[in-house]
C-alpha cells in the first residue's frame, strides 16, 4: 500500500521495519524447543553431542527461514508489481539528472538549520530517551530492533559523517535521508512508551523514589509532560517564527488570466510559489517549463543542473539562477510567454532581459509579459505507454491502498461476514469441498523432518535443565541491584537538593550566556545589519542610540529616500566585522558586506559607531542622511506617449489581421564575432530602429561551422536596450553560452551564489568556426520607453593600472531611476564596433538629482577580433540611414586606452506599482 503512495519508500523502509521481526521471530525459534523434541539438554557442548544440537538447532530453524522467505520474496515481487510501469518506463526512457542537493544530506555541525530541521525536530524529546533506548536494546530481546535503530538513526546524519555515503554508495546524492530519521522515531515508540511507563510505575519510578524521594520523582514527571507539550507546540509553530514557504496565494486569478485570451497557447512560469507550483499547475490547462519532479524533466537545462525547481532558483546558487537565465534569455526557444512572479528580487533580471510587467492580479502576483514569442504546436511529441501499462499504473495503487484498508479494519467486519455467511449457509458449502490431505511439498518436508529428528538424539543424558543464556548479564544485574539499595530520607533530601541546585545554576549560566550575547557590540551591529535585510525595522529603530536617533516615522523616511538594486533588490550573503577604536564608552566597528542580486552581487565598507551611557547598553549611532534637496520644487514636463491598443474590437475570436500592426523596420549597423581572454566567444554590434514606431528588439546570434551546419544560437540578454525609440540606436552583446551546469566541475563552489557566472559555449572536437549572423525582429511596444537619465562630466583615466569612465548622471525626468543600467560602446580608428561593456548602477538616481559614477573599462588586449564572414539579417530593404565611421554621439579616447571611441547608452528600471 505505501508502495502505491511512493515508489522508494517501501522498498527502502521495509527492510528496516520487517527484518527485527524476522530476526527476533527466527531468534525465538531458534531458542525454543519443539513439542516432540527430546526434553534432555546437555549441560555442555562435547564432541559427542555437538552435532545432535546442530541438528536440533536446525530443525527447529527450516519452517520460520521458509516462512521468511517466502514473505520476502513475496514481498519483493508485490511491490515491484505495484509500481512495475513506472520501473518499466523508467528503464526504457531512463532519466540523467544530476543529482540535486538537499540539506538532509549536509554536515549537521556546519549547517545547523539543516539540523535543527532534519534531526532536532524529528527526535524530539526522544533524544532524552536515547539511553533508555539503547539500554533497553542492548539488555533485552529487541535487540534487532535496536540494531534497525542505530543504523537509521546513523543513516538520518547525512554528511555529518562519511557513513551514510559509504554505506549508501550512489544513493546517497538521489535519496532525501530524513526519512531515515524519521523511521528511527518511529521504530523508537514502543521503547518510548516502556520509558513512560517504567517512569510512571516501574523500575525507574522505584529508583527515583528511594534514591531521590517523591518530590524529585513528581517534579522528573511533570518536566516531562512539559516538554512533551513544549516540543509538539514549537513544531508545529515552527513556521509562524521562520516560514518555510510563502504565504498562501490564489490560484484563481492565475487560473483565468491564463484562460481567458487564448492565453494558454503558451507555456508560463511562476517564481516564488514555492511548493503551491503544483497545486497551480494541477487547475491549470496551459503548460509550463518547471516541474515539481524531477522525473518528468526532460530538457537538459533543468536535468543538467541541480535545481529541483525554476521558481526557487535564487536558492540553488550558479546552477539556479544559470538556468533561469536561460530560460529568460531564449522563452522562444520553450515557448515561454508569461512568468507569474511573487518574489520581486527577480524583477530587475526580468526587465534587463527584455520581459516587461503587464500588470497585477488581484492576488498580488505579478504578471511579465515577452513579446514575439511562438504559440506552442497543436501536437506536442508524447511518448506512447502500452495499454496494460497504463491499466496497472490506474488500477494496482489504488487497490493496494484499498486491500490494506480492509486488512487494518478486518476485526471489525470480518465477525458481521462470517455471521452473513452462515445465514446464507456459504460456510456449511466451503467446509464440503475438497481439500488436499497431503502435498509432494508436505511429504518432502515430513521425509526431511523425520530424518532430522531421529539425527537430533543425544547420545546420553546429562542434565535436564538447560544452560542460560549470557549467563555473564544476569551476573551484572545481580550485582548492579545489589549496590542500590535505598537511601535514607537525609540522603534522598541531600540528592534531591543537589540536583535542584545543579540544575539552577545551569540554568543562570545559560541565561548569563545570553545576556552576554545580546550586550556584545559587534553581535549588535551584526543583529543591525540582518533587521535591515529582512525588513524588521522596529527592531532595527531600536539599537541606535535613544538620545541621537530620529523619531521612528522620520527613520523609516530616512531609509527609503535611498533605493536601487541594492537598497530594494539585494540580499545580504556575508558581513565580516572589525574593531577600529575600542574605549570603555566608544567603539568604531567597520563591517565588509556582500550583497546579492538577481544580475550580480556588490560589496560595500562602512564604519559604525557605538556609544554607551550611564542609561543605556551599547547602541549605534544614527547613519548620515542626504540633505540635499532639488532647485525646483514643482516640475514640469512634456512628454510623447505610445499605446497600441490591441484588438479594435471587444471579442474572444483570434485576434484579426487588420489589428495587427506591422513589424518596425530595423537596420543592423555593424556586428562582429569576438572572443575574450579565456576564449568565450561573443557577437557585438549595433542595430537601430529606422521606423516611426517604437519597437520590442530581439537579437539572436548563430555560430556556424565550416560546412554551414549550425553549431549553437543565443540571444542577446542584458547588454542591449530591448525597448527601442523610433530612430534610437543601442548596442548588443551574444555572449553564447552552453547548458548551465554541464561544467560544474570546473566550479570550487557550485551552490555559491554568483549570478553573473557564464557557462561558456565549447566547439565540438572536430569543428571550426566558419561564420556567424545576426537577426534582428521587433515588434511595436509602448512600453518601457522612458529616456530620463543622461550623464555629463566625462572622463576617461587611468587608475589602479585600469581605465576607468568617470560621470555623473542625471535624472531630469519625473519618476526615479530604481536601477540605472550604462552600455560602453567601444570603437576602433574606423568606428567598427570592437567591444560592448554595460553596468548596473547600485544606487537609484531620485527625480531632478545627480549621481557621481565611476565605472570600468576592458582592456583592448583582453579582447581578439575573429575574422570570420558574417552578416546580418533585419526586415528592412531599405540602406542604413547611417554612415559607417564615426558619428557626431562618438567620445574620443586617449590612445593608451586602446580604443579609439566611446559611446554611453543608458537607461534604467523605474520599479514599477501596484
Amino acid at each position: 500500500a505505501t508502495t502505491g503512495a511512493h515508489h522508494v519508500t517501501t522498498l527502502f523502509g521495509a527492510v528496516f521495519i520487517t527484518a527485527p521481526v524476522i530476526v527476533l521471530a527466527l531468534v525465538e525459534n531458534f531458542r525454543t524447543p519443539l513439542a516432540d523434541e527430546p526434553p534432555n539438554q546437555p549441560r555442555y557442548i562435547t564432541g559427542a553431542n555437538w552435532r545432535a544440537l546442530i541438528v536440533r538447532r536446525l530443525r527447529r530453524m527450516i519452517g520460520p527461514i521458509t516462512r521468511s522467505g517466502i514473505y520476502a520474496v513475496g514481498t519483493v515481487v508485490l511491490l515491484l508489481l505495484v509500481v512495475f510501469p513506472y520501473w518499466a518506463w523508467s528503464r526504457s526512457d531512463p532519466i540523467t539528472q544530476v543529482a540535486i542537493p538537499h540539506s538532509s544530506r549536509d554536515n549537521f555541525l556546519i549547517n545547523r538549520n539543516a539540523g535543527l530541521v532534519f534531526w532536532l525536530i524529528p527526535y524530539g524529546l526522544l533524544i532524552f530517551v536515547f539511553p533508555y533506548v539503547y539500554y533497553r536494546g542492548l539488555f533485552s530481546k529487541t535487540w534487532p530492533l535496536l540494531a534497525s535503530i542505530a543504523l537509521l538513526m546513523l543513516l538520518g546524519t547525512g554528511g555529518t559523517t562519511p557513513i551514510p555515503r559509504m554505506l549508501l554508495g550512489g544513493a546517497f546524492d538521489i535519496l532525501t535521508l530524513d526519512r531515515f530519521t524519521l523511521w528511527a522515531s518511529i521504530l523508537m515508540l514502543p521503547l518510548a512508551g516502556e520509558f513512560v511507563v517504567s517512569l510512571l510505575h516501574g523500575d525507574i519510578a522505584d529508583w527515583l523514589r528511594e534514591q531521590f524521594g517523591d518530590l524529585t520523582w513528581r517534579s522528573l514527571q511533570f518536566l516531562f509532560v512539559v516538554g512533551m507539550l513544549s516540543a509538539s507546540l514549537l513544531t508545529v509553530s515552527l513556521t509562524r517564527f521562520r516560514r518555510f514557504q510563502p504565504a498562501r496565494i490564489d490560484p484563481t486569478p492565475i487560473v483565468n488570466f491564463m484562460e481567458k485570451d487564448q492565453h494558454d497557447r503558451w507555456r508560463y512560469m511562476t517564481l516564488g510559489f514555492g511548493d503551491q507550483m503544483a497545486w497551480l499547475s494541477a487547475q491549470m490547462t496551459a503548460a509550463q517549463v518547471d516541474g515539481n519532479y524531477h522525473s518528468a524533466r526532460r530538457l537538459p537545462e533543468m536535468t543538467t543542473t541541480p535545481v529541483e525547481r525554476l521558481e526557487g532558483a535564487k536558492f540553488r546558487g550558479i546552477p539556479g539562477i544559470g538556468s533561469l537565465q536561460q530560460f529568460l534569455a531564449m522563452p522562444d526557444k520553450f515557448n515561454l510567454k508569461y512568468i507569474f512572479s511573487n518574489d520581486q528580487f527577480y524583477d530587475p533580471l526580468l526587465y534587463f532581459y527584455g520581459w516587461h510587467r503587464i500588470q497585477f492580479l488581484e492576488n498580488g502576483i505579478a504578471v511579465w509579459e515577452r513579446e514575439d514569442i511562438p504559440v506552442l504546436p497543436e501536437e506536442l511529441p508524447r511518448r506512447e505507454i502500452p495499454l496494460y501499462h497504463r491499466i496497472m499504473f490506474g488500477t494496482l495503487p489504488p487497490t493496494a491502498l484499498f486491500l490494506a484498508l480492509l486488512a487494518t479494519t478486518a476485526q471489525y467486519w470480518t465477525i458481521p461476514f462470517k455471521l452473513l455467511g452462515e445465514v446464507l449457509g456459504m460456510t456449511a458449502l466451503l467446509r464440503r469441498l475438497p481439500r488436499p490431505r497431503s502435498t509432494p511439498l508436505h511429504r518432502i518436508y515430513g521425509m526431511l523432518d523425520t530424518r532430522l529428528l531421529a539425527a537430533s538424539q543425544m547420545p546420553y543424558q546429562e542434565s535436564a535443565h538447560a544452560p542460560p543464556w549470557q549467563i555473564w548479564l544476569r551476573w551484572m544485574m545481580r550485582r548492579s541491584r545489589r549496590r542500590i539499595r535505598p537511601s535514607n530520607l537525609r540522603s534522598r533530601h541531600i540528592r534531591a537538593a543537589m540536583l535542584a541546585f545543579t540544575a539552577l545554576v545551569l540554568i543562570g549560566v545559560g541565561a548569563a550566556w545570553i545576556n552576554s550575547l545580546r550586550s556584545d557590540p559587534v553581535l549588535l551591529v551584526e543583529h543591525y545589519y540582518d533587521d535591515l535585510d529582512f525588513r524588521r525595522f522596529g527592531d532595527a529603530y531600536d539599537k541606535l542610540n535613544p538620545h541621537t536617533r530620529p523619531d521612528y516615522e522620520q527613520f523609516l523616511l530616512n531609509l527609503t529616500a535611498t533605493g536601487g538594486l541594492v537598497a530594494s533588490y539585494a540580499k545580504l550573503e556575508d558581513m565580516r566585522t572589525t574593531v577600529l577604536v575600542e574605549e570603555p564608552h566608544y567603539m568604531e566597528v567597520q563591517t565588509d558586506t556582500r550583497y546579492i542580486t538577481a544580475l550580480s552581487y556588490y560589496t560595500d565598507t562602512a564604519t559604525l559607531t557605538l556609544t554607551r551611557g550611564d542609561d543605556y547598553d551599547w547602541a549605534i549611532e544614527p547613519p548620515p542622511v542626504d540633505v540635499t534637496v532639488p532647485p525646483g520644487q514643482f516640475i514640469r514636463q512634456p512628454t510623447v506617449g505610445f499605446l497600441s491598443q490591441g484588438r479594435a474590437r471587444v471579442t474572444s475570436d483570434t485576434t484579426s489581421f487588420a489589428d495587427v500592426l506591422d513589424r518596425p523596420e530595423l537596420a543592423v549597423l555593424d556586428s562582429r564575432l569576438v572572443a575574450d581572454e579565456e576564449g568565450r566567444f561573443s557577437v557585438v554590434g549595433e542595430v537601430m530602429n529606422i521606423d516611426v514606431d517604437p519597437a520590442d528588439l530581439t537579437v539572436t546570434a548563430r555560430l556556424y561551422d565550416q560546412e554551414g551546419a549550425e553549431l549553437t544560437v543565443y540571444n542577446a540578454t542584458s547588454a542591449m536596450l530591448h525597448k527601442l525609440l523610433p530612430q534610437e540606436i543601442t548596442p548588443f552583446r551574444v555572449d553564447f553560452e552552453g547548458v548551465a551546469g554541464l561544467a560544474l566541475e570546473d566550479t570550487a563552489e557550485s551552490l555559491s551564489f554568483r549570478p553573473d557566472a557564464r557557462w561558456d559555449y565549447e566547439l565540438p572536437p572536430d569543428a571550426e568556426l566558419g561564420a556567424f549572423n545576426v537577426f534582428a525582429k521587433a515588434v511595436v511596444t509602448g512600453r518601457d520607453l522612458e529616456r530620463n537619465l543622461g550623464i555629463q562630466d566625462m572622463v576617461v583615466k587611468m587608475e589602479n593600472g585600469g581605465l576607468r569612465l568617470d560621470g555623473t548622471i542625471i535624472n531630469s525626468g519625473l519618476t526615479e531611476g530604481v536601477i540605472p543600467h550604462v552600455l560602453l560602446t567601444l570603437y576602433d580608428q574606423e568606428g567598427r564596433i570592437v567591444w560592448v561593456d554595460d553596468h548596473f548602477i547600485r544606487e537609484s538616481v531620485r527625480p531632478q538629482r545627480a549621481l557621481d559614477i565611476s565605472l570600468p573599462i576592458r582592456w583592448r588586449e583582453d579582447i581578439g577580433l575573429i575574422d570570420l564572414p558574417g552578416s546580418a539579417y533585419a526586415n528592412s530593404l531599405r540602406d542604413s540611414p547611417v554612415k559607417p565611421g564615426p558619428r557626431v554621439d562618438f567620445v574620443a579616447l586617449p590612445p593608451e586606452s586602446g580604443y579609439s571611441y566611446l559611446r554611453v547608452s543608458i537607461h534604467s528600471y523605474g520599479g514599477g506599482s501596484r
